[in-house]
């Protein structure tokens, strides 16, 4: 029961984490001043796709966790594949993002390592 929810905060995390990033984009644009177009565009579709990757892997978890149809070896399966994502950006962002002085920045990567470590523990039968 732990282990069910735990995997449903750190879906619940991510899925706020996600919306979180969706909503400052116009203040993070105007951080950067005057630039061209062409990179205000790049800025908003990292940005944002930043966001919705984050809120697609909390759904994702959440929803195969809640229903539980998919059988339990292949959920978790897909828990853990969700986790390696989720590290594999933590390092991006801890080696980019993470460097700017902005806490929120240096947030991003702890959010993603703690969401992972939690859908690690419950799909390898930990908790």
């Amino acid at each position: 029961m732990l282990g069910l929810i735990l995997r449903v905060v750190g879906s619940v995390v991510l899925l706020l984490w996600g919306l979180i990033h969706l909503v400052p984009i116009r203040s993070i644009l105007h951080g950067f001043g005057r630039i061209p177009t062409e990179s205000r565009r790049i800025i908003i579709m990292t940005w944002v796709n930043e966001g919705l990757s984050l809120c697609f892997v909390g759904a994702l978890v959440g929803l195969i966790t809640y229903y539980g149809i998919l059988g339990r070896a292949f959920e978790n399966t897909l828990v853990l594949a969700a986790s390696g994502y989720l590290l594999a950006t933590a390092a991006v962002s801890l080696f980019t993002g993470a460097r700017n002085p902005s806490v929120w920045m240096k947030l991003c990567p702890v959010i993603k390592v703690v969401a992972a470590g939690l859908f690690i523990v419950t799909s390898a039968g930990i908790l």
